[in-house]
């Protein structure tokens, strides 16, 4: 908004005069690159409101029909007989680009595309063949049967088609029997083409092209010849050949998608003349929500042309192409583009035409700005460290979560910030963390079932927990629901993935996106009952342990267990004793990693840990008979205080003399002195020393570090 814009419309937001050109050899087409509710949108809208006014623009939003669909079947269906996602999106700019300027002087007109587009969408090569077909069985998925186009223009159609396939027809009595076409196109044309915005207009400009009754028409005319030099015949000619071609669909379709875009730029160029280049604005296309099948079948040819024509001009003065600004899902992380480097711009000739899409991604949103969103509220410190976690750096999620954060402390009494995603969105009587949800995952059928496997560290537990819910998919089996539900949408390259610091070749958690699994077992843990909660997690945990293990047995429960048992609050009834027996059978690096790894359990049903353990809690197999409980006591108090100041909602220690810092620092000075002064310990390295260090886990915490990042030296975890 401060720079780039500026430098390729050669004005600021709100208008200017022409400013000198800053991209000599070509202006780059730009993608920014981030994931949901990182402010892509947001973006176009500051730049449609910036420009619009001032130049010619056209604004789409992709990211549904007719340019696309999330269904495989969904989108098959947009690619018909006679339009395509493609040719949909260059009616659409088209008309906004020329037909939505309210009478400004920047109208732009279409007389190279707009007759290739009504010609590929209105004509019929059919219709001279179809007599026969229909007698005996109509084309009931044909969109232009007879029993729906009248009289005239099946007559007009059947004489258009014998002309044109005569080799050398008479130019006039041609330019008769296409006109006599599209007067008969023009009265039906809206019910041929629902909902294909600006066909009059397109209709006029395709008209002063076939029968080249004006100057832009015999441009136009004159281009078509050019560029269809590859086909037989005239300019018209070639244009009614483009439509058998269209219809063959695979790589034929996309060499015509391919001329229309062309058509598109070569026309928006030819609207300014030599000092119109020089003095006027270009115009401005903003593209939102471009998936792959639209890279692969509009951005990157289009980038292809751009590349070429502003390659072709180079040494022939300025050529004229719009502003381009496209939006995709991805990793906002990503370094750009190459495309800043000097090559591009000094000898664009020597470099291929991907350098002209410069992609740059959107940053995570940092502190500073999630402190200006809340302003000058009386917030508890910790608030902007929680929006950060909960957000996952995504700047609309921050601003709704400030939203809702700020109109509660508007609000007396104290301010709850565990509860901050069950605050109401404002205006809203809906929970921040449930809006949260619907917008990182708008699919319903999507989100629930992401919802039923939250809480699984590995894909077989999710499938696990899929073969176990009754209201999952029926017929299809959970792995491969499950491997779907990964490739389609949990390892989409736009998530925040942060898998944890385990040491394994499969990533953990299933979910490595650390914001959004902390929602979806927020949404899990809230929205059922107990019962069900500590089931998932049972279910869970039973997957990482071979037959029955008693509790008694804890050496042969997996740490992935642990975890699970944690969620469930068995944290003295087993958790405790089976670190206490590690503890004594593990290397102080080993021991400090499985912690790590437990504590980042999220709440149990009934909240985390009591101070101290009930009076009947079981005895530790672990513990020596008569002697002091002080290493038991120091494991229970460093893994409860640990897993209370992981999760999600919870405040950073203020200052090392907080009371849990000082409670972790305790227990590991207590672990670290029983393992330094015990002779029948295993000698290996302390790690107990470096995590009560400088730069060990007082450092970590009191930095908003949480379990399971917490630093452990030595450790291959």
């Amino acid at each position: 908004m401060d720079t780039l814009a500026p430098a390729l419309l050669g004005m600021p937001p709100g208008g200017g005069p022409w400013g000198k050109r800053t991209f000599p050899a070509g202006e780059p087409v730009v993608e920014i690159v981030g994931g949901r509710a990182t402010g892509k949108t947001a973006l176009l809208d500051a730049l449609y409101d910036g420009y619009h006014a001032s130049v010619p623009t056209a604004r789409v939003d992709l990211g549904e029909a007719p340019y696309s669909a999330d269904d495989p079947g969904d989108r098959a269906r947009l690619d018909t007989a006679n339009a395509s996602p493609v040719t949909n999106l260059l009616f659409t700019v088209s008309h906004q680009l020329g037909y939505e300027r309210d009478g400004s002087k920047h109208t732009l007109t279409f007389p190279r595309l707009a007759p290739a587009l009504l010609v590929i969408s209105a004509w019929r090569p059919e219709s001279r063949d179809r007599d026969a077909r229909d007698r005996d069985a109509p084309h009931r998925d044909s969109p232009h049967r007879d029993d729906v186009a009248p009289a005239d223009l099946v007559a007009a159609e059947e004489e258009l088609g014998d002309i044109l396939a005569q080799r050398n027809p008479d130019p006039q009595a041609r330019k008769v029997v296409v006109g006599r076409w599209l007067n008969a196109l023009g009265g039906v044309v809206a019910g041929l083409l629902p909902g294909v915005p600006g066909l009059q207009e397109v209709l006029s400009a395709a008209t002063d092209t076939l029968l080249a009754r004006s100057d832009d028409g015999r441009d136009g005319s004159s281009w078509w010849r050019s560029h269809l030099d590859r086909i037989d015949g005239d300019a018209v000619q070639r244009l009614f050949a483009l439509v058998r071609k269209f219809r063959r669909g695979g790589a034929a379709r996309a060499e015509v998608e391919a001329d229309l875009i062309a058509a598109l730029l070569a026309d928006i160029n030819g609207a300014y003349g030599p000092w119109k280049r020089r003095t006027q604005h270009p115009p401005l296309i903003l593209l939102d929500n471009v998936d792959e099948a639209l890279r692969e079948r509009f951005l990157d040819p289009f980038v292809d042309r751009y590349a070429r024509d502003s390659g072709g001009w180079r040494g022939r003065g300025r050529i004229m192409l719009p502003v381009v600004f496209a939006t995709s899902l991805g990793d906002g992380s990503a370094p750009p583009s190459l495309t800043t480097d000097a090559p591009p711009w000094t000898k664009p000739e020597r470099c291929p035409p991907r350098v002209w899409l410069l992609r740059l991604g959107i940053p995570k949103v940092d502190d500073t700005e999630i402190r200006s969103m809340l302003g000058d509220a009386a917030y508890p410190p910790s608030l902007p460290d929680v929006i950060a976690r909960l957000s996952g750096g995504r700047t609309g999620d921050a601003l709704l979560l400030a939203g809702a954060a700020t109109a509660r402390l508007d609000e007396p009494g104290p301010f709850p910030l565990d509860r901050l995603l069950s605050l109401a969105v404002p205006g809203s009587a809906e929970p921040v963390g449930a809006r949260l949800l619907e917008r990182l995952l708008p699919e319903a059928d999507i989100r629930e079932e992401v919802l039923r496997i939250a809480p699984a560290l590995d894909a077989e537990a999710a499938a696990r927990l899929l073969r176990a819910d009754r209201a999952a998919l029926p017929g299809i089996s959970p792995e491969l629901r499950v491997r779907r539900l990964r490739d389609a949408t949990l390892e989409r390259p736009h998530w925040d993935h942060r898998p944890w610091p385990t040491g394994h070749s499969e990533r953990t958690p299933l979910i490595t996106d650390r914001a959004l699994r902390a929602l979806l077992l927020h949404r899990l843990r809230t929205g059922a009952d107990e019962a069900r909660w500590t089931g998932l997690h049972a279910l869970s945990a039973a997957r990482y342990n071979d037959g029955d293990v008693r509790s008694d047995e804890s050496d042969r429960h997996d740490r992935r267990y642990l975890h699970h048992a944690l969620a469930q609050g068995r944290i003295d009834t087993l958790v405790v004793r089976a670190m206490h027996y590690r503890y004594l059978h593990r290397t102080p690096a080993e021991w400090l990693g499985d912690l790590n790894l437990i504590a980042a359990a999220p709440p149990a049903w009934a909240g985390f840990a009591p101070g101290d353990p009930p009076d009947d809690a079981p005895g530790c197999a672990s513990c020596e008979p008569g002697a002091d409980q002080r290493v038991h006591a120091a494991i229970r108090l460093l893994l409860a205080t640990v897993w209370r100041l992981s999760a999600p909602l919870s405040a950073v220690p203020p200052s090392y003399r907080d009371a849990d810092l000082v409670h972790v620092r305790t227990a590991l000075e207590a672990l670290c002195s029983d393992y330094g002064n015990s002779p029948r310990r295993q000698r290996a390295y302390n790690a107990y020393v470096d995590a009560i260090a400088d730069g060990g886990w007082i450092d970590a915490l009191v930095s908003g570090v949480q379990a399971p990042d917490l630093p452990v030296k030595g450790s291959s975890r």
